[in-house]
Protein backbone atom coordinates (compact mmCIF):
# COMPACT_ATOMS: atom_id res chain seq x y z
CA UNK A 1 0.00 0.00 0.00
CA UNK A 2 2.86 2.20 0.74
CA UNK A 3 4.17 1.89 -3.13
CA UNK A 4 0.57 3.13 -4.22
CA UNK A 5 0.70 6.20 -1.85
CA UNK A 6 4.21 7.49 -3.38
CA UNK A 7 2.98 6.56 -6.72
CA UNK A 8 0.22 8.55 -6.11
CA UNK A 9 1.62 11.41 -4.05
CA UNK A 10 4.33 11.92 -7.16
CA UNK A 11 1.58 11.26 -9.37
CA UNK A 12 -0.47 14.46 -8.24
CA UNK A 13 3.00 16.10 -7.39
CA UNK A 14 3.71 16.02 -10.93
CA UNK A 15 -0.30 17.62 -12.70
CA UNK A 16 0.43 20.08 -9.91
CA UNK A 17 4.06 21.21 -11.11
CA UNK A 18 5.70 20.70 -7.65
CA UNK A 19 9.62 20.21 -7.25
CA UNK A 20 10.27 16.79 -6.33
CA UNK A 21 13.18 16.36 -4.32
CA UNK A 22 16.31 13.93 -5.23
CA UNK A 23 15.81 10.89 -3.04
CA UNK A 24 19.03 10.89 -0.67
CA UNK A 25 20.83 8.15 0.86
CA UNK A 26 20.38 8.15 4.68
CA UNK A 27 24.87 7.79 4.81
CA UNK A 28 25.39 11.01 2.87
CA UNK A 29 26.15 12.83 6.53
CA UNK A 30 27.63 16.58 5.35
CA UNK A 31 30.01 16.74 8.82
CA UNK A 32 28.18 19.54 10.43
CA UNK A 33 26.35 20.31 13.46
CA UNK A 34 25.51 22.85 16.03
CA UNK A 35 25.13 22.62 19.50
CA UNK A 36 24.11 24.67 22.26
CA UNK A 37 26.14 24.11 25.37
CA UNK A 38 26.47 26.10 28.45
CA UNK A 39 28.91 28.98 28.73
CA UNK A 40 31.33 27.77 31.11
CA UNK A 41 31.66 24.87 29.32
CA UNK A 42 32.19 26.36 26.25
CA UNK A 43 34.79 28.46 28.12
CA UNK A 44 36.67 25.03 29.07
CA UNK A 45 36.75 24.04 25.48
CA UNK A 46 38.48 26.87 24.62
CA UNK A 47 41.09 27.42 26.96
CA UNK A 48 41.69 23.05 26.66
CA UNK A 49 42.24 24.09 22.84
CA UNK A 50 44.65 26.66 23.49
CA UNK A 51 46.79 25.09 25.80
CA UNK A 52 46.78 22.04 23.26
CA UNK A 53 47.65 25.01 20.55
CA UNK A 54 44.83 23.54 18.13
CA UNK A 55 41.74 25.12 16.99
CA UNK A 56 38.24 24.63 19.08
CA UNK A 57 36.86 22.55 16.25
CA UNK A 58 40.19 20.12 15.96
CA UNK A 59 39.65 19.89 19.79
CA UNK A 60 36.23 19.04 20.01
CA UNK A 61 36.55 16.39 17.49
CA UNK A 62 39.69 15.17 19.08
CA UNK A 63 37.29 14.64 22.02
CA UNK A 64 34.37 13.46 20.78
CA UNK A 65 36.06 10.82 18.53
CA UNK A 66 37.53 9.49 21.78
CA UNK A 67 34.30 9.50 23.76
CA UNK A 68 32.97 7.11 21.29
CA UNK A 69 35.63 4.97 20.14
CA UNK A 70 35.89 6.18 17.02
CA UNK A 71 40.09 5.76 15.57
CA UNK A 72 40.82 9.94 16.02
CA UNK A 73 44.41 9.58 13.94
CA UNK A 74 41.91 11.24 11.02
CA UNK A 75 42.21 14.39 13.07
CA UNK A 76 44.97 16.93 11.77
CA UNK A 77 46.31 18.88 14.86
CA UNK A 78 49.40 20.63 14.75
CA UNK A 79 50.95 19.13 18.65
CA UNK A 80 49.49 15.69 19.50
CA UNK A 81 46.61 16.60 21.57
CA UNK A 82 46.90 15.13 24.81
CA UNK A 83 44.47 12.30 25.87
Amino acid sequence: MIQDAKRGWLDIALQDGETIPEPTRAEEYSGKFNIRMPRSLHRTLVEKAKEENVSLNQYINYQLARGVGHPFNTVKSKNNIKS
